[in-house]
């Protein structure tokens, strides 16, 4: 299928990296943890994946990919059946953070053979109407910024060439978050404006007659999607939330494998399905879920300049996805494993031609951005 080339070697490990101006949410320590694979052909080739959970368990990353790596030492690149043979473990395999790394893996598979035929991860699936660009939204407003810190974000937005905004609500009082929604409203041109609720992020949560009142409150404004309005451990009263709700409902980054997904779909729960190529299920079972589900989708991107380009590649295979998130915060180690510069222009990604995902983590990487205990996640 694709090249005769045999794994030799599987490794997982975590990195911690400079994030932002050092005061984000959720990242007491100033640094960000990101989860990430490394797969070595037996000619001395390395793909590299990145795996969503990472972020919020970084010390398991290398004892599940070294317990996942029998699976795959020794297999040949031409056939990826030894992943259905992880999606098969009893009970473990199909879901969670085992099928969260093992996501990872197969990025990092992708990203090795297309390295080793020296064709973009996107040039190794034949697909009908390929787009050669995506919308882009700037994802920002974080919970805790206050009026002008939403204009400022928005301002950013606007002189980078974007025109689609994303911001959060949830985490201060619900006065305070109309007055940040109305802030984002008023200054933005178009119909552009998506709210997240984070509900499955922030502790307090809203219930169903909460999220229904406060979309209520939101319909006065100009707002493409609410996100997240409730837990996403419950998928039936989403699907009642959306029966009911005139704003457009959009979840799915808080699942891993196509159970949850097919549940989504079967139970038309949500008017926008969000999907991760760093989080929701094989880079192959992802695409083929993506083509053949007619609902509108946007890709969730919340990692490093590796999750952005896979889901970006994602995104022009596929004509159902409709946004590209762009997270408005960096952090250092995204720039220094890059091998070509991501080209947005107008807001909009380019689909670029370099060799796998354009992803190279050296030795000195590794030694710059070494993991620091407790840099995951907490609130």
């Amino acid at each position: 299928m694709y090249t005769d080339e045999k794994i030799a070697k599987v490794e997982g490990f975590a990195l911690s990296s400079q994030y932002g101006d050092g005061k984000v949410f959720g990242q007491p320590k100033g640094k960000k943890s990101i989860g990430f694979i490394e797969i070595t052909s037996e000619s001395g080739v390395k793909g590299f994946g990145e795996a969503y959970c990472g972020i919020y368990s970084p010390e398991l990353m290398k004892p599940i990919v070294d317990f996942l790596s029998s699976y795959l030492v020794g297999k040949s690149l031409n056939n990826l059946s030894f992943f259905n043979e992880i999606d098969m473990i009893p009970f473990i395999g199909y879901t969670g953070i085992i099928q969260g790394v093992r996501i990872g893996i197969e990025l990092a598979v992708m990203d090795l053979i297309g390295k080793i035929t020296e064709k973009p991860v996107h040039e190794l699936f034949s697909v009908n109407e390929k787009k050669k660009e995506i919308k882009c939204y700037y994802s920002g407003g974080s919970v805790i910024f206050n009026t002008d810190e939403i204009k400022a974000d928005i301002e950013n937005l606007y002189n980078l060439g974007f025109e689609a905004f994303k911001m959060r609500v949830g985490y201060q009082s619900w006065r305070d978050d109309l007055d940040r929604v109305n802030t984002a409203s008023l200054l933005m041109n178009k119909d552009d404006l998506m709210v997240d609720a984070i509900m499955g992020t922030l502790k307090n949560k809203w219930k169903l007659s909460e999220a229904s009142n406060k979309i209520i409150d939101l319909e006065k404004f100009k707002i493409r999607w609410i996100e997240e309005p409730l837990c996403p451990t419950n998928l039936i009263e989403h699907k009642k939330l959306k029966e009911i709700s005139k704003i457009p409902i959009a979840i799915g980054e808080a699942y891993s494998g196509n159970i949850n997904f097919d549940t989504i779909i079967s139970l038309q729960a949500a008017d926008i399905v969000q999907i991760d190529a760093t989080n929701s299920m094989g880079y192959n079972k992802l695409l083929d879920f993506s083509i053949k589900n007619e609902v509108e989708q946007a890709t969730h991107v919340w990692g490093s300049s590796l999750s952005f380009i896979a889901n970006a590649h994602l995104s022009c295979l596929s004509k159902n996805i409709k946004y590209l998130e762009y997270p408005s915060i960096s952090f250092k180690v995204s720039e220094e494993i890059l091998e070509e510069k991501i080209n947005i222009n107008n807001g909009k990604y380019i689909l670029n031609n370099y060799p796998g995902f354009g992803i190279n983590i050296t030795r000195s990487v590794k030694e710059k951005f070494k993991y620091e205990q407790n840099s995951g996640y907490k609130l």
